[in-house]
């Protein structure tokens, strides 16, 4: 993807239509790249809105309105960003200033303005102008300005129509995109050596940026996830050690009278793993309680993650064997004699 600014040469309309067509016919033809088109907005990156009226209602009638992003994009900008049309068609070369005004609006759009109808053939309008768009096409929804979001009213406007001068030459490539961008600046650069070329990026660029905060709260919350297994093991070492050691005068009181180490070790330790394991199901049970309200915050990842479950119950339990083996053997060896005065 790449940007620019067509307006900062002074290009008007005309010219500055033939120079999209021309980007576009560039950008095609370079080595590696499989479709191209132009838009107003690039991926995740927002872009211009306005508050939208349908048909028949406007601010005069106490329709407050909705407000709805804008893209103006070029013909064949669906198949290039591979955004699948659910219904309807899409924008082609007779779509031209002489014709009637048209629109292709995503899923989102669609149900808050038309629910439970067919919103193909629909008009509506933007706050400040009567001219009447018709819907053609209905896209499904797509990441406009965050990954993860609630995908906002959406509404593509053929650019033939609208003209944007600030625009992008967003391309789908064969390989890798790395190897065809450069070669997509450099066609489009020879058509206006004095064009300033900006935001020359993949996609893959672009959705590492939009993820720069959630994965830092993602690594903040295993940061704090992971002090807060270390304690809750310390926790479960300290509290169950000291119950053991606590036994140490029944331990020896078991050894005087002949009993197995190796039978009393096992005794010990399997008390211990009872509590453990106890407290460990009673915490997932609670887990699996409050997790069901973070469903809604997570995209792609389950909140019943057995991997997770799993290891957590295992480094538990691991470290409870632990705290009752540790001081449990220490105290087997100790002569009875002397296990039986400690107090």
């Amino acid at each position: 993807m790449l940007a620019f600014d067509l307006g900062a040469l002074h290009y008007d309309e005309g010219r500055g239509q033939q120079f999209l067509r021309s980007a576009i016919g560039q950008a095609n033809a370079t080595p590696g790249v499989k479709s191209a088109a132009a838009a107003s907005n690039f991926p995740l990156g927002g872009g211009l809105a306005r508050t939208v009226f349908p048909e028949g209602e406007d601010e005069s009638t106490g329709y407050r309105g909705t407000l709805t992003q804008l893209d103006d994009v070029s013909v064949g900008y669906f198949d290039a960003l591979r955004i699948p049309l659910v219904r309807g068609r899409r924008f082609t070369d007779a779509d031209r200033k002489e014709t009637a005004r048209v629109a292709i609006i995503n899923e989102a759009m669609a149900k808050k303005f038309w629910p439970n109808q067919e919103a193909i053939g629909k008009r509506f309008h933007f706050f400040g102008d009567a001219g009447l768009l018709e819907v053609v096409g209905i896209a499904r929804n797509s990441v406009v300005n965050a990954i993860g979001e609630v995908p906002p009213p959406l509404a593509y406007l053929p650019l033939t129509q609208d003209y944007a001068p600030a625009a992008t030459i967003q391309v789908q490539t064969t390989g890798k995109p790395e190897a065809a961008i450069a070669g997509v600046r450099a066609r489009v650069q020879s058509l206006e050596p004095n064009l300033a070329i900006t935001n020359v990026q993949t996609i893959g660029q672009i959705i590492g940026q939009g993820l720069w905060a959630p994965e830092m709260g993602a690594a903040l919350l295993a940061l704090f996830g992971g002090l807060a297994l270390v304690l809750a093991a310390v926790g479960v070492y300290g509290v169950l050690a000291y119950s053991v050691t606590q036994q140490t005068r029944e331990i020896g009181i078991r050894m005087a009278m002949g009993a197995e180490r190796s039978h009393v070790l096992g005794l010990v330790v399997g008390q211990g793993l009872k509590l453990a394991v106890a407290g460990v199901a009673l915490g997932i049970v609670v887990a699996l309680a409050l997790t069901r309200q973070l469903s809604s915050l997570l995209f792609g990842v389950s909140v019943y993650d057995p991997w997770a479950y799993g290891s957590v119950v295992m480094i538990l339990v691991f470290v409870a064997l632990l705290a009752c083996y540790i001081p449990a053997r220490r105290a087997t060896r100790v002569d009875p004699l002397v296990a039986l005065r400690y107090e």
